[in-house]
């Protein structure tokens, strides 16, 4: 079953939105109750406990009151001194009914009954009309009343008291429930961040590594994009694109091999008539004409070296390993490079000093004699005459290090950073004496990375070039 794809980015991002802010609000909508239940809680506790205390100090203040009237009904026998008793016990009675409703313990409860029970048959006796003696003994119960009465409003402060700490039980209850919650929420958030920013970030990167394939030549492999649909669509592009750019590769190396065969021809016979002129076999020739026939050899020589160029970085861009690994000796193929110069060294009154070591490496021989022919090469150029070049070398446990070094006028800081770019001819390049294809430095750095090797600019003064080599030694059986 295919997985559901959102249709835009947009969409996926507004659906990260919303999925991270459901936790959030949760959050806000458990805190906002909790606050409300402790508030009402808190409230509740407040009425409790202010009310027990009122009530009690009222019902103390009823019965004295109900006692001097008691009392004065009972030296004067005046009937107003009776209502006035009578009043007070129908508010006595109301605020003992109140008081039991609160929250008392068993033992409260059984006092505000006595209490009840007492001062219902004292009130009883004032009212039948009992004789003086019997009304005025019954009046001292009024004593014992009253100390009942201040047991319950000493009761009603502890209720108050322990309405405050289950308050403060409840309120630590809510606080580590409240922390939990938190902090379930903020893991579920963190969760559904991750999941939302994989979801983001993983199709933006898989476009962006399909883009640097296809900026470093990789036209095989596929371009594939995961996500929201209208990613995807891209990555469909991409894909296209990389197809479309890899035709357009296979025609490119299909017409420079082609042009190559087609300038290699005539380039042959050209320097092959050259040759018959200069060996005299046509007949004897001048001066001048020794000087003519000697610039069409020089530049017949130049003219396949471009050609060469041409075609050896067109093979170095296909990236691909150097397909005969075999040892050889470094220092031998340097010699041997050397040789073929110095022709063009004696012509151009250049002294070259070699310092080599005997070093075996395993690789493409000829991918690292052209590496070192094209230094040379850019060495011999842009060295002014009667100066030196100098070609040593030392050698690692693990690495062969190859120095080459010119007197010319070095490379600008401004363009150390392109010299390895195909095509880039820096201003020195463009006043020598003749002028090149600008591929020397990005061939041999291809090549170099074949044999996983490097190719470095060592910045060591203001005049000359030092180009530094490192390739890996070949291990002993």
């Amino acid at each position: 079953m295919k997985r559901y794809r959102p249709k835009s980015f947009l969409i996926l991002l507004l659906a990260a939105f919303i999925g991270i802010a459901v936790p959030l609000l949760a959050g806000l909508g458990s805190s906002a109750y909790f606050m409300e239940k402790m508030a009402t809680q808190s409230t509740q506790a407040i009425f409790l406990s202010t009310g027990a205390i009122k009530e009690s100090r009222l019902l103390l203040e009823q019965l004295v009151a109900q006692e001097r009237q008691a009392r004065l009904y009972d030296i004067f026998n005046e009937p107003a001194n009776l209502e006035e008793v009578r009043l007070k016990h129908e508010a006595i009675r109301e605020i003992l009914q109140r008081l039991s409703m609160f929250p008392f313990a068993d033992k409260e409860q059984e006092r505000l009954e006595t209490l009840q029970t007492m001062e219902n048959r004292l009130f009883q006796i004032i009212i039948d009309g009992s004789r003086p003696e019997i009304r005025k003994e019954a009046l001292d119960d009024y004593k014992a009343i009253n100390n009942l009465c201040r047991e319950i409003q000493t009761a009603s402060h502890k209720l108050m008291v322990q309405e405050a700490e289950n308050l403060h039980k409840e309120t630590t209850r809510y606080q580590k429930l409240m922390l939990w919650r938190t902090f379930t929420l903020f893991v579920i958030s963190v969760f559904l961040i991750s999941i939302f920013v994989f979801l983001l970030i993983r199709p933006i990167r898989q476009i962006d590594k399909s883009i640097i394939r296809l900026g470093e030549g990789d036209f095989v492999t596929p371009v594939a994009v995961s996500g929201p649909q209208d990613l995807e669509f891209l990555g469909t592009k991409l894909d296209w694109l990389r197809e479309r750019l890899g035709e357009l590769e296979k025609d490119k190396n299909k017409f420079i091999a082609h042009i190559s065969h087609d300038l290699k021809t005539p380039l042959a016979s050209i320097r092959e008539g050259a040759g018959l002129l200069s060996d005299e076999v046509t007949g004897p020739l001048s001066a001048q004409q020794k000087e003519v026939v000697k610039i069409l050899v020089n530049n017949s020589r130049l003219l396949q070296k471009h050609i060469e160029n041409i075609v050896n970085f067109n093979m170095a861009q296909a990236r691909k390993a150097p397909t005969r690994k075999e040892p050889f000796p470094l220092d031998r193929l340097i010699s041997e490079v050397t040789a073929d110069h110095k022709p063009i060294l004696i012509a151009n009154h250049l002294t070259l000093q070699q310092n080599l070591i005997p070093v075996i490496i395993k690789g493409d021989r000829e991918q690292v004699r052209i590496v070192i022919d094209n230094l040379l090469s850019n060495a011999i150029k842009h060295s002014p005459s009667s100066t030196n070049i100098t070609i040593s070398m030392q050698n690692t446990k693990s690495k062969a290090i190859v120095h080459i070094i010119d007197s010319g006028p070095g490379i600008p800081e401004e363009e150390r950073s392109k010299i390895f770019k195909p095509f880039f001819q820096g201003k020195a390049a463009q006043k020598g004496r003749v002028k090149g294809t600008g591929l020397g430095l990005a061939i041999a750095k291809e090549y170099m990375e074949n044999h996983q090797g490097t190719i470095e600019l060592i910045i060591d003064g203001d005049n000359g070039s030092h180009f530094k080599l490192s390739l890996p030694i070949e291990e002993s059986a």
